[in-house]
């Protein structure tokens, strides 16, 4: 199955495919994850600037830059927060996480209206995961999420900034944003995520008069040649006049 959902956040028009089914979040819960870290930066009750000694970090597996570091090697929060967004970095990650705390991750999920977005385990928790405790959302949530950062709504404007800004540095770049139409100017801010049945990718493509957030998740794990198609048609859908859409395809 593959579930999508876009929207124009100029014009609102929206385009969904089983945009509501709940599927395991992998890799893009970490886009929820930053934004509760630099809301409480904001707030006062996280210090970004406070390091962390590499040896001190647990390594879980799955890769990332952390683990060939020199163990006396100190990063920030706020570093190893860019290390989980634009590398998707998994020991990066489980510190951030450890140092927001799942309940402000989920309050913030909870506050943005996020119904089926959770953070029930660290990453490469194996032993969480089989006992059913696994992270979820749907591509409904990631394009609210994602609209919210844009649109600094339920979100600080200055972590709203942090957040974009971490995912516009992403290293994976071979879905959202491989087959859209040329753009004189584009960033693509985007995420994603993988496990052995699951492929996604969430995307803001900001275009400067035009901005479209855009979710594509896949289970089982679908080829990223085919996503990349599936991306590039909707945001063809929602960037088209209204006469041009499909019948079935939702338009607000």
């Amino acid at each position: 199955m593959v579930s999508v959902a876009a929207v124009d956040l100029r014009s609102g028009r929206r385009f969904e495919r089983n945009a509501h089914a709940v599927l395991p979040a992998a890799s893009t819960i970490k886009v929820l994850v930053s934004a509760a870290l630099w809301s409480a930066a904001q707030r006062g009750e996280l210090d970004p600037a406070r390091r962390v000694r590499v040896a001190d970090t647990a390594a879980p597996g799955g890769g990332g830059l952390i683990e060939s570091m020199h163990p006396e090697t100190r990063l920030s929060l706020a570093d190893l927060d860019l290390l989980m967004l634009a590398v998707s970095d998994n020991a990066a990650t489980n510190v951030v996480i450890d140092a927001v705390g799942m309940e402000r991750v989920n309050a913030l999920a909870t506050g943005l209206g996020l119904e089926h977005t959770r953070l029930r385990r660290r990453m490469m928790d194996t032993e969480a995961a089989a006992r059913g405790a696994d992270n979820t959302t749907c591509a409904a949530d990631m394009v609210a999420l994602l609209a919210a950062l844009v649109r600094a709504d339920g979100v600080p404007r200055r972590a709203c900034r942090r957040v974009l800004a971490g995912l516009a540095q992403t290293q994976h770049t071979d879905i959202a944003g491989r087959y859209l139409p040329v753009a004189s100017q584009r960033v693509v801010a985007s995420k994603q995520g993988e496990l052995a049945n699951v492929r996604h990718d969430v995307a803001v493509i900001d275009e400067g008069e035009r901005r479209v957030a855009l979710a594509v998740l896949s289970a089982p794990a679908g080829a990223s040649e085919g996503l990349a198609h599936t991306a590039a048609l909707a945001y063809r859908r929602v960037a088209a006049e209204p006469d041009l859409a499909s019948p079935g395809s939702r338009a607000d």
